[in-house]
């Protein structure tokens, strides 16, 4: 099980932008997206949506939580329109949206997009230092994917957390390990699927 600083030092650090999208004065973070970032790095990772509440005046709110590695978060979101005023009676629609929507404010509690709830244009990465060990973990990932070696290119990438894995397979132009031919090989299938084996998630577990 990881520290929880560990699952916000991984989560924190991932670039939403391109995943947000503007509604008049405000920000969404696709919760899709948002989601399956999240099952890439936590496999074991559920939400659940809680019961909803209804109020006297007809506005209603929503509830999910979500757990990660052993921790487990709930947030609250009314049913809003895109003026961000809570909606008298709201119809299905409005609902589950408002569901994704709080889904995505639960994620960020555990660090993803968080800077889009702060007002901030980008995540402030932490310093991630080279180390010795980190060297000789991507020269053993870029031999294992020139031989085609998935299986244990995978084994040496798992160990390793999110911001030190972007430092680890760098590519060579930025004094990295990785050749351009195996950068494109990190996001192929049979990678993909070594390193669910290595995470040890059957096909039928993988999202």
């Amino acid at each position: 099980m990881e520290k929880a600083g560990s699952v916000w030092g991984t989560l924190s650090v991932i670039d939403c932008n391109k995943h947000v999208d503007k509604k008049g004065r405000f920000s969404y973070l696709s919760w899709t997206w948002a989601w399956s970032m999240v099952k890439e790095n936590y496999p074991e990772a559920v939400y659940t949506l809680e019961d909803d509440m209804t109020f006297q005046d007809g506005t209603m709110e929503v509830r999910v939580s979500v757990a990660i590695d052993g921790m487990t978060h709930t947030m609250w979101l009314p049913v809003l329109d895109h003026q961000n005023k809570a909606i008298k009676n709201p119809n299905a629609f409005d609902i589950n949206s408002s569901r994704m929507r709080c889904l995505v404010k639960c994620l960020a509690m555990f660090g993803l997009g968080h800077y889009i709830y702060a007002g901030e244009s980008v995540p402030q990465e932490r310093a991630v230092e080279e180390t010795d060990d980190m060297i000789i973990a991507g020269a053993e990932i870029n031999r294992c994917l020139e031989n085609d070696d998935y299986h244990g290119a995978a084994q040496a990438y798992d160990e390793w957390e999110y911001g030190e894995v972007k430092v680890i397979c760098r590519a060579r132009s930025n004094g990295g390990q990785l050749s351009p031919e195996n950068r494109v090989k990190l996001k192929s299938t049979e990678f993909r699927l070594a390193l669910n084996e290595a995470r040890g998630i059957t096909m039928e577990e993988t999202p």
